[in-house]
């Protein structure tokens, strides 16, 4: 039940647990203190005491005040004024001093608030206020949101002091290209690059930003032919990335469109059916195929094909946790005597798994990557945030089921196109004609 507080009495002791008995044994439980003292006593002893000994012990005062029940009819008694706290007196007048340098309504509030039984309504009164206050600015921010965009851009691309003016079409380049999800601080680069390049028009911004992004993207070479024996060629990495199909692109464009004797090799013997498929390959355009389950094997395998120009090996996945297959892995491309080993990764992943894969298969000794599997990406800025971060270059990108045309050298700027929204990938062959020769210069 709620209770009220009635007039105030007076009670001491000498100490508190004495000054409250008393209170309470007159007063009843229901008391609440509304002030403690010490103070000295006033008798003859503590006056004889005080001018011989050096002073009396103090005693404590406490001033309670009973606190009522609300009548039986639910409404509180008779409003009786409460004393004014010390306490809260000496704090809100330090408070007011200073008032005038308040919001006039937060300095109402205060003075309001003075150290009276109106003391919560004027809490309450505050607490609206501010509540209110902050509604207010959320909405602005909302109203505001494309600015605050713009300042955080802003702040983004001057905080190292790079670029000491920035346009805004400059400004308006770079949240494009974090909109397309390349990373913040790779998309600062790039307008620091084509800031610094200098521009006149918008078509001159437009390729700027386009030659900074492709130089992002190292590039490696793709598949090379050799004069003094074949190419020998293998394709790593996880499960699931598109090494065969990876394989069987290049082995139809420099065997059917190139005409060049390629034979294949597939180590990839836990995969159930990978066996056959090469093995229809090798049917359908006239590849020969072999088989080979460790180094010795594949030792053996490779050199039943060395009159031929390329040989590809097709490896089994790898998980990038098994340290010890990723080292099997090694020892049987050393056996193979391979001349370059291209690791393929999925473009679906994100760019911090890619590079994350990358570095788990390095032991392997791979030298090169294949980018596969584009068209199924939702976007591409991705891509250009994983070619950034890779220490070894693309050899090429594919995309798609069609073996003949799905499959290119890598090329800076066409993929930093491709992310940037400039290229697409059509149907049939990722942004224009393969290369006729799809790599496969002479070293």
């Amino acid at each position: 039940m709620a209770r009220r507080q009635n007039k105030t009495h007076v009670f001491r002791g000498r100490t508190c647990a004495e000054a409250m008995s008393k209170a309470k044994s007159k007063l009843g439980r229901d008391i609440a203190i509304v002030e403690r003292r010490d103070v000295k006593p006033e008798n003859l002893f503590s006056r004889l005491t005080s001018g011989r000994l050096g002073g009396g012990a103090l005693e404590v005062e406490l001033e309670v005040a009973v606190m009522e029940p609300n009548r039986a009819d639910g409404s509180a008694p008779e409003a009786r004024p409460r004393p004014a706290n010390p306490l809260l007196h000496r704090t809100y007048a330090k408070a007011l001093e200073g008032r005038e340098r308040l919001n006039p309504e937060v300095a109402g509030a205060m003075a309001a608030a003075a150290p009276r039984p109106e003391l919560g309504e004027a809490a309450a009164g505050i607490a609206g206020r501010l509540d209110a206050l902050r509604k207010t600015l959320e909405k602005s921010v909302l109203e505001n949101a494309d600015k605050w965009d713009e300042i955080r851009a802003l702040i983004s691309l001057q905080a190292r002091g790079g670029v000491p003016a920035v346009s805004p079409d400059l400004l308006a380049s770079h949240r494009d290209m974090t909109a397309r999800g390349i990373d913040e601080d790779l998309a600062r680069a790039i307008v620091e690059d084509a800031q610094a390049a200098g521009f006149r028009s918008t078509g001159e911004l437009e390729a700027g930003i386009l030659r900074a992004a492709a130089r992002r993207v190292p590039v490696a070479a793709p598949v090379l032919l050799r004069d003094d024996g074949p190419a020998v060629v293998a394709l790593i990495g996880p499960s699931g990335m598109g090494k065969t199909t990876s394989l069987a692109k290049l082995a139809i464009h420099f065997g059917v469109k190139g005409r060049r004797s390629v034979g294949v090799v597939n180590e990839d013997l836990r995969r159930p059916g990978a066996d056959g498929q090469l093995n229809n390959l090798g049917r359908m355009f006239g590849l020969a195929v072999a088989t080979a389950a460790g180094p010795a094997e594949m030792r053996d395998a490779v050199r039943s094909l060395s009159k031929l120009d390329l040989i590809l090996i097709d490896t089994s996945g790898r998980s990038p946790r098994d340290a010890g297959g990723i080292r099997e892995l090694a020892e049987i491309l050393r056996a193979a005597e391979v001349r370059e080993t291209h690791l393929v990764l999925s473009g679906l992943a994100s760019d911090d798994a890619l590079a994350g894969l990358a570095e788990r298969f390095r032991p392997a000794g791979f030298d090169r990557v294949i980018l596969t599997k584009l068209d199924e990406c939702l976007e591409y800025g991705h891509i250009l945030n994983a070619a950034s971060r890779l220490a070894d270059g693309l050899s090429y990108v594919a995309h798609g089921p069609d073996y003949s045309t799905s499959i290119r050298p890598a090329d800076g700027a066409w993929l930093a196109g491709l992310a940037l929204g400039r290229e697409e990938i059509g149907a049939g062959r990722p942004g224009g004609p393969v290369d006729d020769e799809c790599g496969g210069r002479t070293a």
